[in-house]
């Protein structure tokens, strides 16, 4: 029989000389991330390569916006497309390596929030739609 060890471990039980955990793998959680680029055609290419590669499930292109920033000492603003990311929190990591790989800026603005609230239907289609690869279709 399974018991508990005591109240500081209530995830852990011992069986046979083993301990055992009883907690699941940590839910995937819903992230959303944004980078910006340059011109409307790169952005929709990122976009379709996210897609395409399953690190993503949707991604959308807004713009063009005006950026207003500090570069390299000298005040600048740029017209930019902003993509806005969303994925699984298991892509996090492969897309910040993947945008580091493909995005044209040597510092490329990547950032990323765990989304709050998801509809229950929606996070289920983001974890289907990003991270396994697409099935083959049969000829």
């Amino acid at each position: 029989m399974l018991k508990p060890l005591d109240n500081s471990s209530k995830h852990l039980l011992f069986r046979g000389g083993l301990l055992f955990s009883t907690q699941l793998m940590p839910r995937a959680k819903i992230f959303i991330g944004w980078t910006t680029v340059d011109s409307v055609k790169l952005a929709n290419k990122l976009a379709a390569d996210l897609v395409a590669a399953r690190l993503a499930a949707c991604v959308q292109v807004d713009g063009p916006m005006v950026s207003h920033y500090v570069w390299q000492g000298k005040q600048a603003h740029t017209k930019e497309w902003r993509l806005w990311i969303k994925f699984s929190s298991r892509q996090k990591l492969a897309i910040g390596k993947w945008l580091r790989i493909h995005h044209p800026y040597s510092t490329p603005q990547w950032l990323a929030v765990e989304a709050a609230t998801v509809a229950k239907p929606y996070r289920e289609w983001v974890l289907e739609n990003s991270g396994k690869p697409l099935k083959p279709k049969k000829r």
